[in-house]
């Protein structure tokens, strides 16, 4: 896995500022460049105008340019980032998740770091955060975290990285992206979690019947698990466990993560559940929501 560039999206709430910190953590590691991103909107979104025709006032867009650019500025001189290459862009948008959807295609960004609550946390209830929606349609990895009560977003070694595994291309891709990701000294745990709405037959192997498979279904979702982790232990130095658990998938995603004390969480956007994410929302939003730690979503 190669980071080389890392896309911050500042709107100077506290959500935004503190994930500096984690943004200096990888590109250290990686030797990545960060850029640090603002959209300049006069405008918000009005859904009864969809193509925000809006006179442009130059002045205006001017002096919030300006302004940005010392937030910017300040920003930076909190954080300690020697060693580290760090570039401000301003650009002038409606729509904060388009441009910065359209800058990270544009640009090979290869992991974005948003908060998850920013200025618009009622919108986040209604409408969706800016946040969702670069994790629903960013081509890159996405990197979200949620906010202290103080602000702060503590970055993490990421030694103890958990990986939900539905047995999807998805959850393989970030299987490897875990794999280069999580600390020297860290260790990984592969969660599968069972649940009632999945039909059984995605679980059948040739010449097995549903019914011939669900007495023993925990089972055998565990041994295609610990197949998997002997795998990727083949491959890497670090402890690598399985679990199998029984529920709602993102609660026990998330309430396995507090339990285990886990500081990241790698996971598709898109695996089993590809029609649920049309009707409810996908499992990688919900985990967001509710998990305490940072998580990396990928397609």
């Amino acid at each position: 896995m190669l980071i080389s560039r890392i896309l911050v999206p500042m709107d100077f709430s506290p959500a935004s500022q503190g994930l500096l910190a984690h943004a200096l953590h990888i590109a250290g590691r990686f030797s990545a460049h960060i850029t640090l991103y603002h959209v300049v909107s006069v405008f918000d979104d009005d859904p009864y105008n969809p193509k925000q025709e809006f006179p442009e006032i130059p002045e205006y867009y001017q002096h919030l340019e300006q302004r940005a650019d010392e937030e910017l500025e300040k920003v930076l001189a909190q954080y300690p980032h020697e060693g580290v290459s760090v570039s401000r862009v301003i650009c002038r948008g409606f729509s904060p998740a388009e441009e910065i959807l359209s800058f990270a295609a544009e640009h090979d960004i290869d992991l974005i770091i948003m908060g998850t609550h920013g200025r618009k946390a009622i919108a986040h209830l209604l409408l969706g955060s800016v946040a969702e929606k670069v994790v629903h349609y960013a081509s890159c990895p996405v990197l979200t975290a949620h906010v202290r009560s103080d602000g702060s977003v503590p970055a993490s070694p990421y030694n103890h990285v958990l990986v939900p595994i539905d047995f999807s291309e998805q959850s393989q891709r970030a299987l490897q992206f875990a794999a280069d990701f999580v600390a020297e000294n860290g260790e990984i745990d592969l969660l599968h979690v069972v649940e009632d709405t999945i039909h059984p037959a995605y679980y059948s192997s040739e010449g097995e019947t549903i019914f011939e498979l669900m007495p023993n279904l925990r089972e055998k979702s565990l041994s295609m698990l610990s197949t998997i982790a002997e795998q990727l232990q083949e491959k890497i130095p670090q402890k690598v466990t399985t679990t199998v658990l029984e529920g709602s998938i993102y609660q026990e995603i998330a309430a396995f993560a507090q339990t285990r004390g886990i500081n990241l969480i790698i996971m598709g956007t898109h695996g089993m559940n590809a029609i649920s994410r049309l009707l409810i929302g996908s499992q990688a939003s919900r985990v967001i929501r509710n998990a305490a730690c940072p998580v990396i979503t990928l397609k």
